[in-house]
């Protein structure tokens, strides 16, 4: 299965399970179960201000970044989504995906 193929099942998992939360961490914690429910295994995360940069306390966040792996493919999948906070709510929008081939 192509890689473009393998995100769009991705990006779909996240979107049905409408992530949303009170902080940005449990936003990330959503999409991290929809990752792995897609059989990666997330192998680092970040919270990243309107900069990208580490966002320097969670409520800054405005992008999660997450790398992920699935077993038996050493490419790295790198997983990117901008933080919305509509009504006070934390929401997860799809940004882009990509892979590091090793």
């Amino acid at each position: 299965m192509g890689y473009s193929i393998e995100h769009a099942r991705v990006k779909e998992l996240v979107e049905k399970a409408q992530c949303s939360g009170a902080s940005p961490h449990e936003l990330l914690n959503c999409i991290t179960e929809q990752l792995r429910s897609a059989g990666y295994i997330p192998a680092g995360t970040q919270l990243l201000d309107a900069n990208v940069d580490p966002a320097e306390r969670p409520e800054q966040a405005r992008f999660i970044r997450i790398e992920a792996r699935k077993e038996g493919d050493k490419n790295i999948h790198i997983f990117t989504f901008a933080v919305l906070k509509p009504g006070g709510v934390y929401k997860a929008l799809w940004l882009q995906s990509a892979v590091v081939e090793k």
